[in-house]
This record gives structure tokens, sequence and C-alpha cells, in this order.
């Protein structure tokens, strides 16, 4: 049986794109589910209107994403974070806290799901974090994690003095 697709399918075809597939699978899954609609006529001409609309709105989504990669590029986002003295992390960064981060600082919303991190970072250092913009277009953001120094600074001070108890007298 012959469908059009009206969304992207992940190794089936893209949008607009006619396929044969079998029946069954066309009528219990493709069609029912919204993902394609019968070859048909009729259907085929609709398909060639809404496809030139797609072009320009394809057209105008690449276009947007360009401008937000070219904001982005060479953006460097600083984090500090309280950690040990070994360098690791109370706690982590994650994909969200980049995305507030780029959110505050250049007023660009990017969906958290669009940046790539195998997992959370979660010791001191710098990072290269890429962000998937739009399809294939993909810009690259440094990120770098340091210790914030006071509270560094405090916790030396703490273990170096004597402990006091609630009556803020020194205990000897």
């Amino acid at each position: 049986m012959k469908v059009i697709l009206t969304k992207d399918v992940e190794k089936i075809g893209s949008f607009g794109e006619i396929i044969n597939v079998k029946d069954g699978y066309a009528k219990n899954f493709l069609i029912p589910s919204g993902i394609a609609i019968m070859a048909t006529d009729g259907n085929l001409k609709q398909m060639d209107i809404v496809k030139k609309s797609r072009i320009k709105v394809e057209a105008r989504n690449i276009k947007e994403a360009n401008e937000i990669a070219e904001q982005l590029n060479g953006l460097k986002l600083i984090f500090k974070v309280k950690s040990s003295p070994e360098g690791k992390m109370y706690g982590s960064i994650t994909n969200k806290d980049i995305a507030d981060k780029i959110l505050s600082f250049k007023k660009i919303e990017i969906d958290r799901k669009k940046i790539d991190i195998e997992d959370s970072i979660k010791e001191i250092g710098s990072y290269d974090i890429v962000i998937k913009l739009y399809k294939d277009l993909k810009c690259t953001v440094a990120v770098s994690v340091e210790s914030d120094k006071k509270q560094a600074e405090e916790a030396e001070n703490n273990e170096n003095s004597e402990p006091v108890n609630e009556n803020s007298e020194p205990v000897s």
C-alpha cells in the first residue's frame, strides 16, 4: 500500500515522501497514529502545497538557528561551585543549568535536551559542550567550572579554629 508520510520518521522516510509499506502496517499503525495518509490523487496535490509552505518554514528555522549559533559560538560560561580540595564538586552541573545560564546571559532560550552532555559535570575543569540547534546545525560553548574561593577559605578557617559550644565559649 502506498502512503504519504506526514512526519519525519527515522528509518522509514521524511515528511511528504511516498513510501510503499505492507497493508497491515499502514492500516493498523501509520494511519491511525497520524504518521501517514493514503496516497490518493487529492492527498498528493494537498501534500505538494504543504511541502512548499514547509520549505519556507524550514528556511526560516535554519536562518534563526544560524543567528543563534553566531551569538553562542565563542561563548564561555563560568560556574562557581562548592567543591572539595580534591576538585570534586558538591552536586553537579546539568544541561538544565547550562540552559539557564545561557538564558540569563544571552536571553536565548535553549531546550535542555539539545545540550549534549553524556553525564552531568561533577569535577572542576573546562569542558566544550555541543548544542544541537537544528537538525545538522551545532555550536560549541565553553564551560568552565571553578571552585568558589570564599567557600574554600571558610572551610579552611573552620578547620583551624577551635570548636565552640552553644554558649559561645571556647572548648578546651
